[in-house]
């Protein structure tokens, strides 16, 4: 069952996600993410828009500088169990 759902998210979403599971409490720039996660930073941003609109990200303003962590929620805690 655990492949099932591996293959149904795309890898570069699958890699962001492992690693804001990882690193559960850290705060991450977009740059980042991208780089850590090796997914191109265009691709980063979409996923991160998404993952915004679907509640598993939160975003904070340093300034200009916008940070992003994973959000503690039941969705969340839900697909690391799911992905794990």
């Amino acid at each position: 069952m655990e492949n099932f759902f591996k293959g149904l998210i795309d890898k570069k979403t699958l890699r962001i996600l492992n690693l804001l599971f990882e690193h559960g409490d850290d705060l991450w720039h977009i740059k980042k993410i991208s780089i850590e996660s090796e997914v191109p930073l265009s691709t980063t941003f979409r996923i991160i828009k998404k993952f915004l609109r679907l509640n598993i990200v939160e975003k904070s303003l340093v300034g200009k500088l916008k940070i992003y962590k994973l959000a503690k929620n039941k969705k969340t805690d839900y697909l690391k169990r799911v992905l794990k």
